[in-house]
């Protein structure tokens, strides 16, 4: 089992380095081109890896470091090929291929040489949890993304700096209209999340550690910046820099639940 693991993990990673290649030669010819269907298939093959893998286990497939990371890499991979299918604007795909690389890559290699835990059924309760979880962080994750490069697209606008960046980037509304979809994806998700939390009992309630505050805190914050209308000028300007505390937050939660466990004092 464990040499299939492995063999899964590495191809992937192989995989996705090179369609970031291929992404990366597209942006440097500046070329326009549809989303590859290649990247699809391995969207699918990933999927059906890991519903193997949490059937086998009876759970979601967050029990071992290489487990997350491989879930976290999925779910952002994916949701920036849904933001480019529905708004038509695939210029930031690159920056989710590229990110997706580097979770697979540690995937990986936490994979390498690790036992395989013995499967430990939970609640489906607990799964929906745990997936919306980081169903949440990708969004957050993607939105941060996103307002970082509206900021720096802005940036360069005003200094007339017009590099690689502005070339490759289509416009700061496109971008605006990206930060919203993915807050409002964070937003529900992290909802649920929180509200699935109410059915876990003591497991939410014992623990002392910073995941629950942060949680909370993202969940009103997204929910506060999914509502409110699209506009441009300083409210754009709130919601991206808003959407970068998001991203700095869920990074530091990832770390934590990976260090020390979802739920840790």
């Amino acid at each position: 089992m464990e040499i299939v693991t492995n063999s899964v993990a590495i191809s992937l990673t192989v995989i996705y380095g090179v369609l970031l290649s291929g992404e990366l030669r597209t942006m440097r010819a500046g070329r326009a081109s549809t989303t590859s269907p290649w990247m699809w298939l391995t969207v699918a093959i990933h999927l059906v890896a890991l519903i193997f893998r949490g059937i086998e286990i009876g759970a979601c497939p967050v029990d071992s470091h290489w487990e997350t990371l491989s879930l976290l890499a999925l779910l952002i991979v994916t949701m920036h090929l849904l933001l480019a299918s529905a708004s038509g604007d695939r210029c930031t795909l690159i920056f989710g291929l590229l990110l997706t690389f580097v979770l697979q890559l540690g995937s990986a290699s936490f994979s390498l040489g690790a036992q395989i835990p013995a499967p430990r059924s939970i609640g489906s309760i607990s799964s929906l949890h745990a997936f919306t979880a980081w169903i949440g962080v990708a969004g957050v994750i993607t939105a941060g993304i996103h307002g970082i490069l509206w900021l720096l697209l802005k940036r360069s606008i005003k200094t007339s700096q017009f590099g690689l960046l502005f070339t490759s980037l289509s416009s700061l509304e496109s971008l605006s209209r990206l930060i919203r979809l993915a807050t409002g994806i964070a937003a529900v998700s992290l909802a649920i999340t929180v509200g699935t939390s109410v059915f876990l009992g003591n497991g939410v309630d014992s623990s002392s550690g910073p995941v629950t505050p942060i949680s909370l805190g993202l969940m009103g914050l997204f929910g506060v910046l999914a509502l409110v209308p699209r506009s441009t000028g300083t409210v754009t300007e709130w919601r991206a820099w808003c959407s970068v505390v998001g991203l700095a937050s869920v990074v530091f939660i990832s770390i934590w639940v990976i260090s020390f466990g979802p739920h840790s004092r």
